[in-house]
C-alpha cells in the first residue's frame, strides 16, 4: 500500500488552483467538447471503482478466513478440552 506523508498531500492540495469549483462549468465543458479527455477520465473512474470492488473484496476474504480459523479453533477446543 502506497503511504504519503502528509506533506506530499498538502503539497499537491496547494497547488490547485483556488477558483476550480467556480471553473467547474468551464471544466466540464472542456471534457464535453474532448472525446480523448472523456475516455481517459472515464478509464480512470472504472479502474478506480474496481480497486475499490477490490479491496473491500479482499477485505471481506480476510475477515471470512479469520472468522473460520476462530471457529475451528472454539470447536477444536470445545470438543477437546472439556
Amino acid at each position: 500500500m502506497l503511504q504519503y506523508p502528509l506533506s506530499t498531500i498538502a503539497w499537491l492540495a496547494a497547488q490547485l488552483p483556488g477558483d476550480v469549483s467556480e471553473r467547474a462549468g468551464e471544466i466540464a465543458d472542456q471534457v464535453k467538447e474532448n472525446p480523448t479527455l472523456a475516455a481517459i477520465l472515464l478509464g480512470i473512474g472504472v479502474l478506480a471503482v474496481v480497486v475499490f470492488v477490490w479491496g473491500i473484496a479482499k477485505q471481506a476474504f480476510k475477515a471470512a478466513f479469520l472468522a473460520a480459523v476462530l471457529g475451528a479453533g472454539a470447536w477444536f477446543w470445545y470438543f477437546n478440552v472439556r
